[in-house]
């Protein structure tokens, strides 16, 4: 289950997921609404199911007072079914947390923590955007791990407008030194609609040059596995037995709920998309009624196009066989020429029928990803 938490403190400059500023009492009526779509959602098929993955994301879920988080979890538990040995995540930036919520998060069954940090560098969280600094980023990771935690992830972005490879070094080595359970290293995405799209558009964001890009992965990459960090998708690594179940069953094309306004569900042929738009998820709600959305189905291409690309993204790889049986299509025969290129230049590998990105493809992932599908 995937909760969407629709509210930050303010709007990042690079951040194209959908979030507001909160109004007053529009948490709470969120709250109210999120209730709604849950009971309804509950009498369905997705009310069926044992959850043993909920994730809390946003926008800022901490922002949330304990109240509201007590309440939120009211709402998840007193419509839908949940393991006892559920994954329970919440999205936390520095500073939005206190001892109190903390532990309101642990009533809570909260036992996963996903610190969004992104740099250890004041100068490019200024330029970000973020609300916080990086010796607030340094005491809230202690604040967690004082509080209990021992399931805590952080997130990092790398390729920032100005930023050096000695600077993405200095910000791995900060990172390493928390000794956390599980880093997101993402590789920063210009999206048109955001502050930093319309100033690249512009042509007034200096970004680091491809090579440099490439540097920074490499760096990534080596100073990880030095530390004993196992890559299990693309951007994620995490010590032994830490991988994330909601990342998981994602990349897997597990069924998932998701409520809240721009959340996504997929029954594993079916995806829907509520609309982003936090007046209209109320204003259906008042109306006891499912918020507006947008659906797709998968037919068995499209679903294989998808199942393709997501088990690429992962470190074990792409299974031939299951491909096989499942779509009744040979990979290896149908795309020979392009496995024959990708191998004679050292992008995959090729072994008991498994195809892997080596880590030469893996900052060029998306395409080499786009060959095989």
């Amino acid at each position: 289950m995937y909760v969407h938490v629709p509210f930050c403190g303010s709007v990042c400059r690079y951040c194209d997921f959908y979030s507001k500023v909160a109004n007053s009492g529009e948490i709470d009526d969120y709250l109210e609404a999120l209730r709604v779509e849950a009971s309804i959602e509950a009498s369905g098929a997705f009310g069926k199911f044992l959850y043993d993955s909920v994730f809390l994301g946003g926008g800022t879920p901490s922002l949330l007072s304990p109240k509201q988080i007590e309440k939120l979890f009211l709402v998840v538990r007193s419509s839908f079914s949940v393991s006892d040995d559920v994954e329970i995540t919440i999205e936390c930036n520095p500073s939005t947390v206190t001892e109190k919520s903390l532990r309101i998060y642990r009533d809570s069954g909260i036992n996963r923590i996903s610190l969004g940090v992104q740099s250890f560098n004041d100068t490019h969280l200024e330029r970000l955007g973020r609300l916080h600094d990086s010796k607030a980023a340094t005491e809230t990771f202690r604040l967690l791990r004082d509080a209990g935690f021992e399931n805590i992830g952080i997130d990092l972005i790398y390729g920032l407008p100005e930023q050096t490879l000695h600077e993405w070094n200095d910000d791995l080595k900060h990172a390493l030194a928390l000794e956390p359970d599980h880093i997101s290293a993402y590789n920063l995405i210009i999206e048109s609609e955001t502050p930093f799209g319309r100033l690249h558009a512009e042509g007034k964001l200096r970004l680091p040059s491809e090579d440099t890009q490439s540097l920074m992965h490499s760096a990534l990459e080596n100073k990880l596995t030095e530390a004993r960090y196992g890559r299990y998708e693309l951007s994620n690594y995490c010590k032994s037995g830490y991988e994330c179940r909601h990342n998981n069953k994602y990349w897997r094309l597990q069924p998932y709920l998701g409520l809240g306004p721009a959340a996504v569900s997929f029954d594993g042929a079916l995806r829907t998309r509520n609309l982003p738009d936090l007046t209209a998820y109320i204003k259906s709600a008042a109306n006891l009624a499912l918020p507006p959305r947008e659906s797709e189905l998968l037919d068995s291409d499209k679903l294989r196009a998808e199942v393709i690309m997501m088990q690429l993204r992962l470190s074990e790889g792409l299974q031939c066989e299951e491909i096989k049986a499942r779509f009744q299509y040979d990979i290896i025969e149908k795309k020979e020429r392009q496995i024959e290129l990708l191998l004679k230049n050292g992008y995959i590998t090729l072994i008991d029928g498994r195809i892997k990105l080596t880590p030469r493809a893996l900052f060029i992932s998306d395409e080499i990803i786009v060959k095989l599908i």
